[in-house]
């Protein structure tokens, strides 16, 4: 093939290409660009029921038996979001308590009061 005639198909291809617009990017989404937004999704449309309420003894109670003997422990807190349904449970390990009313659980305060319900992991 000479220079003419590779000049003239690079002519009539560009002549003739019609640009597909964002259409042609859709095939470089990476798989963990994907996976994370469908994983979004899913957070989003996750629904937390509210857990038995327990009462102050109850709780500390637990948690003390969490700090003694370093269980994991998982958290509901009475707090609701703006739809009026339960945050996802805090988990973590107790650190111990600032005051006697607030506890640290993996460098997070936590208000005592504010706690609905404790489950040891």
């Amino acid at each position: 093939m000479n220079e003419n005639e590779f000049d003239r198909k690079i002519e009539d291809f560009f002549r003739n290409y019609q640009d597909r617009g964002m259409k042609k990017w859709s095939g470089f989404f990476l798989s963990d660009h994907t996976a994370k937004i469908n994983q979004s999704k899913f957070k989003r449309n996750t629904i937390y029921y509210k857990k038995t309420e327990m009462s102050q003894s109850q709780i500390s109670q637990l948690l003390l038996e969490a700090f003694c003997n370093h269980k994991l422990v998982s958290i509901q807190l009475k707090n609701l979001d703006q739809d009026g349904n339960f945050f996802a449970d805090i988990q973590g390990f107790v650190e111990g308590y600032t005051n006697q009313d607030t506890t640290i659980v993996s460098q997070t305060p936590i208000s005592l009061e504010s706690i609905n319900h404790v489950e040891l992991k």
